[in-house]
């Protein structure tokens, strides 16, 4: 295997490391041209000729000694053995480079690298240089933030990544855990102001397991610049404060910071929580309390998925090796020697090297542990005699991490910390309403190459229950794809992040989905029929309408009335097909053959970006954990074994294909599904009376289903049965202005699917619920926690109010033919005489209820001769009808749209359809 590894001091150079084990002692052949072919494609001209020679002449060296056949540590590393077999096993490989080193065998040509390594190397800036914060006038300015003394030593002349740089992560180990001047208290938990700067605003980061803020620090000259006071929150090693208490100590800490200036005539402070891994996890239970107290939360692969993953269990068997006696210095006086010691050390310290060993390998990701060997194997090279730094700091980062964190200690952590941390959050998100914990506006990060805990899929998981206390518009997900577990290194600005996010950019104004909306252009309506002809090559949909003089009928859609023509509002008004699949071919050729798109009204939880969608009220949050709380917690079974079921099914739910939906903010499909056209694409609005009122007002096109969700989503025994209310207020609108109100009958959608029944779907669930854990709320509930509130405003209609509630439902077995109906079922419309308002009053009662009665049994005859006119249509079955269209369609039709600001265009996605019966 090959792996690459950039240089962080030397950016001309990516160097390429390996050896061909098949041949001791050969460098592989592939290799040596694929490292000369990225030096000549990734060097400035001036320097190519060097490198290659720098390169052969290294290469050249390797070959010639038996001890290359040992495996090298960039195979190891992209194997992902982590930072300690690396650093062992590059120091193997290099054995023979670092004896001539230190004999004065060196080449010129590796003189000559060494020198253009150190002229890089001059370039890293001083940490009062990092970031200079531009003037008015767009030229740089004076910076006005300043790092504290002990911070400003740690990161003058680094760039704070622990993963390239391992003397400063001993250096923050002596420095920033020790007791310094300007730290503030609230009870064991220890506050330092790491910068300071004009403004009152302040960041407060709260650090991963560790809980030292090491791994974030190249982070922190951007959140410096960004907010000017910027604090960490740290404890040492032998602390044993339990998680509810640090909750506790935050929060009072947080709130001293806020009210500090109010009490000197002031105003409130801003405060913004930064959490990374476990600190995620006690931001998120902090922020749980102070609620919209706080300015902004930012978590970073937060542990609130700890529960989910293996780690309760392996985390302890790590703890329970053997700690081994402590450690002298390294007696070695020259790289080689030192290499010869490590395994000596290592069997002394098992609890050391193997632990940081399995923990380096879950937390870093392949780029990481990349440039990590990229830094160890230049640093050899460069070495002229003694011990590299640079090297023993790798070497004994094992040693480092065990002082930090002690076998007693991440035993307590792990169980005081984590375990109850995440039983306490996922408790207070279940079991209280989102209405009673508001939060502020929040940025959720996640890797998706996170090895340790499984962040991708918790931000999906934490999503709507995050939406539901910050709002839609104030909560936003980010993933990383190339970061593992501790993502904050050079790759990437989490101020640039926070700038861009909710937390400090307002909302976008709400979309108003009436008067936004414009025609679609003939390039989209062709991408649109695109998507809906790979439906309307199975069904091939049948359109008819009457003559709104004489009454006969006619193929077509020529009896429907244009509200630009006539001046006033038209009010489609149909029965809903199964699960809403006729909705792309209506509309499209309603675009294609009149000109114009009639405008349907949906469930506001369709668009979820809506101000509509705010007018939903919630009973409860909206989504539970994944895996059934009631089945693990009813087994008395320790945290740890129940996290590893939960992994368990987690792996087993991705591995069968699970149903998760993405965690980003990409605006979703509005319902279009398998018909190919959106509802907000295509001209759809909210269902609210004040959306309907607007629709009329502007003299539109309407597509209204009075049966609503539950109509199109009925169950088995309900085909073609009409599920509408009482209530006639649609009517009495329509006939405030005068509309003209077309009844139709659509069938053929039932025909394709068996529905199963709710006895059938109830066993299925409680079969899998176990299992796969899926909580699916009853009818009941579902009608509770979405339901449209009107504002005091008449309903349109009641049953469009009602959550939707998808059934149960299977492809049919059989293939439709003339009589009976199968998969690939036509699908047909009929569109009956239009109903003129002009003379209703929309105040007589009595007579909108006629109207209302007229249309519904209109519907239910335009449906009722369509069943009985589909049984003349030879082409009903599917394969005589594929085998006529599969024909037909070796010549293209060109269908010209009849009417509207597209008229004579041409729409190339329209096949040609098999004629049907007569009229």
């Amino acid at each position: 295997m090959e792996a690459a590894f950039h240089s962080p001091v030397h950016q001309g150079l990516p160097l390429k490391v390996g050896v061909y084990r098949g041949a001791p002692g050969m460098t592989s052949p592939w290799l040596r041209a694929h490292v000369a072919s990225q030096i000549a494609v990734n060097t400035p001209p001036l320097r190519r000729k060097n490198e290659l020679n720098v390169f052969s002449a290294t290469s050249k060296q390797l070959a010639c000694e038996e001890a290359v056949s040992r495996r090298v540590a960039v195979e190891s590393l992209a194997a992902g053995l982590g930072i300690v077999a690396a650093s062992a096993s590059v120091g193997a490989a290099f054995a023979v480079l670092s004896r001539r080193h230190l004999a004065g065998q060196r080449t010129p040509a590796g003189r000559q690298m060494v020198a253009t390594h150190r002229a890089g190397a001059a370039v890293v800036m001083k940490a009062s240089e990092a970031v200079v914060e531009p003037a008015e006038d767009g030229s740089a300015g004076e910076r006005r933030w300043q790092l504290n003394e002990n911070w400003e030593r740690a990161l003058d002349g680094n760039v704070g990544d622990v993963w390239t740089e391992p003397q400063v992560f001993s250096e923050f180990l002596g420095r920033l855990t020790a007791h310094n001047s300007g730290v503030e208290t609230s009870g064991p938990l220890q506050f330092e102001r790491i910068s300071t700067g004009p403004g009152g605003d302040l960041i407060l980061y709260i650090p991963g397991i560790d809980f030292t803020g090491v791994f974030a620090a190249c982070q922190f000259r951007g959140l410096a610049a960004q907010c000017g006071e910027l604090w960490r929150c740290f404890v040492g090693p032998e602390d044993r404060t339990p998680f509810a208490q640090m909750v506790e100590n935050v929060v009072q800490w947080v709130q001293s910071q806020i009210y500090a200036s109010q009490s000197h005539g002031g105003v409130p402070r801003r405060v913004l929580l930064f959490g990374e891994s476990f600190g995620g996890l006690l931001a998120l239970a902090v922020a749980l309390r102070l609620g919209r107290a706080l300015d902004g939360l930012v978590l970073v692969n937060p542990a609130t998925s700890f529960g989910r993953t293996p780690w309760a269990l392996l985390g302890r068997a790590l703890a329970a090796l053997p700690e081994g006696d402590p450690l002298d210095a390294p007696k070695a006086t020259s790289d080689l020697e030192l290499l010869e010691e490590m395994g000596s050390r290592a069997q002394q310290a098992t609890y050391a090297y193997l632990g940081s060993f399995a923990l380096c390998s879950a937390v870093a990701d392949p780029v990481q542990l990349q440039r990590t060997a990229s830094r160890v194997v230049t640093t050899m090279l460069q070495n002229e005699g003694g011990i590299n730094p640079v090297l023993k700091g790798f070497l004994t980062y094992p040693e480092e991490l065990a002082r930090l964190l002690p076998p007693d200690t991440v035993r307590f952590r792990l169980r005081a910390w984590l375990r109850d941390g995440c039983e306490a959050v996922g408790s207070e998100l279940r079991a209280r309403p989102a209405s009673k914990s508001l939060m502020p506006p929040t940025l959720l990060v996640a890797s998706e190459n996170d090895r340790l805990l499984v962040s991708s899929s918790e931000a999906q998981r934490l999503q709507p229950m995050l939406e539901e206390r910050c709002g839609k518009k104030l909560f936003q997900v980010v993933q990383l794809p190339d970061s593992g577990h501790a993502p904050l290194d050079g790759r990437v600005d989490l101020a640039a992040m926070i700038r861009e996010s909710p937390i400090c950019k307002p909302p976008p104004k709400r979309r108003n989905y009436v008067a936004d909306w414009k025609p679609p252009t003939l390039e989209e309506l062709e991408e649109g029929s695109r998507g809906v002809e790979s439906l309307a090559n199975i069904v091939s949909p049948v359109f008819c309408s009457r003559d709104p003089d004489t009454g006969a009928r006619a193929f077509g859609l020529s009896g429907v009335p244009d509200p630009t023509t006539i001046g006033r509002p038209v009010l489609l008004v149909g029965n809903h097909q199964l699960l809403a699949l006729d909705l792309g071919p209506l509309v499209r050729e309603f675009l294609i053959e009149r000109g114009f798109a009639p405008r349907g009204l949906a469930h506001p939880n369709t668009f979820p970006d809506s101000a509509e969608n705010e007018m939903l009220e919630t009973a409860g949050p909206t989504q539970q954990d994944l895996v059934n709380p009631e089945f693990l917690e009813s087994i008395a079974i320790p945290f740890e074994f129940r996290s590893l079921a939960r992994s368990f099914v987690d792996a087993a739910e991705q591995t069968l294909g699970g149903t998760r939906q993405p965690a980003n903010n990409a605006p979703r499909n509005r319902g279009g599904g398998a018909a190919g056209l959106s509802f907000e694409r295509w001209g759809a609005v909210p269902v609210t009376p004040r959306n309907f009122y607007r629709l009329l007002e502007r003299h539109e096109a309407i597509l209204l289903f009075p049966g609503g969700a539950k109509e199109a989503l009925h169950g088995t025994g309900d085909k073609y049965r009409l599920f509408w209310p009482e209530q006639t207020d649609f009517v009495r609108a329509a006939a405030r202005f005068g509309a003209t109100i077309v009844p139709f009958g659509a069938v053929g959608c039932a025909e394709n699917v068996t529905v199963l029944s709710p006895e059938m779907s109830s066993m299925l669930g409680s079969a899998l619920g176990p299992v796969f854990g899926r909580n699916r709320r009853n009818s009941e509930q579902s009608r509770r926690s979405l339901r449209v509130q009107n504002g005091g405003l008449m309903p349109i209609s009641e049953t469009l109010q009602d959550a939707p509630e998808f059934p149960g439902v299977l492809p049919r077995m059989s293939l439709a033919d003339q009589a009976q109906g199968g998969l690939g079922d036509r699908f047909y419309f009929s569109f009956g005489q239009p109903v003129d308002l002009t003379e209703v009053d929309p105040k007589d009662k009595t007579a909108c209820g006629n109207v209302y009665n007229k249309l519904r049994e209109a519907v239910k005859d335009e449906t009722a001769w369509l069943l009985e006119a589909r049984t003349r249509d030879p082409y009903r079955n599917f394969l005589s009808r594929q085998a006529f269209e599969r024909i037909a369609n070796l010549d293209p039709l060109r269908r010209k749209i009849g009417a509207g600001p597209l008229k004579g265009k041409v729409v190339h996605s329209y096949g040609r359809r098999a004629p049907s019966f007569s009229l």
